[in-house]
């Protein structure tokens, strides 16, 4: 059973991920309103107008102003700007968080599990490889390199996170689970059972591949 504390790094990097979005667009809206000016700047530039053409004295020109000037509202582009640019600065701290939580190796609520099939646990960063080479699979552009991978039984399949975001080794059933695994983190299962084994990342979908297992 999967645990709050187990995938929270990889929450944090997705959180980041969009906090990081927002703020951009937020930041770019204010650039193009700034630039754009707006309601007050076009009374202003007609009171000047005005002014230039002696439709108004000196002290007309600085009492409008003045009023102009205290019935303006607070801009609330300059403050989306702001938000815009707290949110980017947060996100950046955010991964900051991140990265430095899952380089650790520190990847809590998890420990030993064990699903039909074999046993399993999480290998931190520096854990030396058990599996082969032909019984590897590789993370990397958000896909399982290869998807599908044949196996013999007792074999022991090793994932290695080669990607810049973090991911999952979770089965679809439910049965098994990596946790989150941040880059440069691996995973190891035993498979004891002859069988299909189909799985998936959490974090994307779309991302599957199957471990086929069978009697020799």
């Amino acid at each position: 059973m999967m645990t709050w504390g187990a995938g929270w790094t990889g929450w944090l990097w997705m959180v980041a991920g969009l906090s990081f979005v927002v703020g951009v667009v937020l930041v770019v809206a204010w650039a193009v309103q700034r630039a754009g000016g707006g309601p007050e700047d076009d009374a202003l530039t007609a009171l000047r107008a005005r002014f230039a053409r002696g439709e108004i004295d000196a002290t007309q020109f600085e009492e409008m102003r003045r009023v102009l000037g205290s019935t303006e509202r607070p801009r609330e582009r300059d403050r989306v700007g702001l938000i815009g640019l707290l949110l980017i600065v947060g996100a950046v701290v955010a991964w900051i968080v991140a990265g430095a939580t899952g380089s650790s190796g520190w990847n809590p609520g998890w420990g030993g599990m064990m699903g039909p099939g074999g046993m399993m646990g999480p290998i931190g960063i520096g854990a030396g490889p058990t599996a082969p080479a032909d019984t590897s699979v590789r993370m990397a552009g958000s896909r399982f390199e290869p998807a599908t991978l044949t196996v013999a039984v007792g074999d022991t399949v090793r994932w290695f996170n080669d990607d810049a975001l973090p991911h999952t080794v979770s089965a679809t059933d439910g049965s098994w689970e990596s946790g989150n695994l941040a880059p440069g983190q691996d995973f190891e299962r035993r498979f004891d059972t002859v069988g299909s084994y189909a799985y998936l990342c959490r974090y994307h979908p779309g991302m599957v591949g199957t471990i086929e297992v069978t009697g020799t």
